[in-house]
């Protein structure tokens, strides 16, 4: 039986973009797919580029360049000429940091040339830019991380000097504005906990800002924020995770739907503090695992991160962050790659 050629912009192939390796796993796996990776196969000036059976398209709406943005527009115009099925996946309500005018025509575009928008949050319906293509839009929750990422006999506390009875809030993952990582920080009790931040940072002015804004703090807090900028080895990912008491991620919301960082922690039975972004709310209609909570500003945005801190520590000390923790990683299990594969199968067929 031929297979289906399944190419994923921008790869499947490399394990640092682990949401599309999972897939292309399951895919796989199944035997029926074959799956590469758009631009290997264009590094690799294979023949077979535009000649895959399906497109799947991921952050294809954030060019960075007017360059970019015309090799974009060449992909789809040349797809949609061949007549080649377009899948796309909308990642973010807007690109995080904002982006050049250009990439609303990239959207306006997949639109209309995508024969399957797929969204992971129920909350994500309601995006301004879908009104009138309701009919292509399918919802697939994202996967679990449970073969990401190998173990780790890292002692993390004991490297960073963090007292192993103290409650450890770690934020894991890319440093950018829109997590808002200076109000994490200014709002923090560190009377209760040790806040450890793990990540690269960009843009590189913002580093600089963070830098600052710790160095500021009194020298209690600060004693008790630990930041170390750069990059978490895959190797060592897993014992952040395991060190941690529960994670936070203050996200805005004008740009995020969903959280990846969120998602990994559930896979390791770990809770989260979040706002109550569209996909944190799916999750806790289903298992009430998180420490979410809502604001309309940014004043309201550090009371009640606050708020929701000083909840999380509360559960440190009743057993509730343990309880929330099963209930995380019950809701990975239902909501793994396998639970939904006959969906990611639907969505190529």
């Amino acid at each position: 039986m031929r297979k289906t050629k399944v190419c994923f912009y921008p790869t499947c192939e490399n394990a640092s973009n682990h949401f599309l390796a999972n897939l292309a796993r399951l895919l796989c796996t199944e035997g029926s797919f074959e799956c590469r990776g758009f631009l290997d196969m264009a590094k690799a000036k294979s023949a077979e580029l535009f000649k895959q059976d399906v497109y799947h398209f991921n952050w294809f709406d954030q060019s960075i360049s007017f360059f970019s943005f015309w090799y974009r527009l060449y992909i789809l115009l040349r797809l949609r000429l061949a007549g080649k099925k377009i899948v796309w996946t909308v990642h973010n309500a807007i690109p995080h940091g904002g982006a050049p005018w250009y990439n609303g025509i990239l959207r306006f575009l997949l639109l209309r040339y995508a024969s399957v928008i797929h969204i992971m949050s129920e909350g994500s319906r309601g995006l301004q830019f879908l009104k009138g293509f309701e009919s292509k839009v399918r919802l697939i929750p994202h996967g679990d991380y449970f073969d990401s990422y190998p173990e780790s006999a890292l002692d993390v506390r004991q490297k960073f000097g963090i007292d192993p009875d103290s409650p450890l809030v770690l934020f894991l993952g890319a440093i950018r504005p829109y997590k808002n990582l200076e109000l994490l920080v200014q709002n923090f009790p560190a009377h209760r906990a040790t806040l450890l931040i793990c990540g690269g940072v960009r843009p590189a002015g913002y580093l600089e800002e963070l830098q600052k804004g710790i160095a500021k703090l009194d020298p209690a807090v600060k004693d008790k924020v630990i930041f170390a900028p750069g990059f978490v080895p895959d190797n060592e990912l897993s014992a952040y995770l395991r060190a941690a008491s529960f994670l936070v991620a203050p996200y805005s919301y004008d740009s995020a739907l969903n959280s990846g960082t969120v998602l990994l922690a559930c896979s390791y039975g770990k809770t989260v503090v979040c706002p109550d972004i569209a996909g944190a709310q799916d999750i806790q209609k289903q298992a009430d695992c998180l420490y979410t909570y809502h604001y309309a500003t940014a004043e309201e945005h550090a009371v009640e991160l606050a708020k929701a801190l000083q909840k999380a520590l509360d559960g440190c000390e009743s057993g509730e962050i343990l309880a929330k923790g099963e209930r995380a990683l019950g809701y990975m299990r239902q909501n793994s790659w396998q639970a939904h594969s006959l969906e990611w199968y639907g969505l190529y067929r």
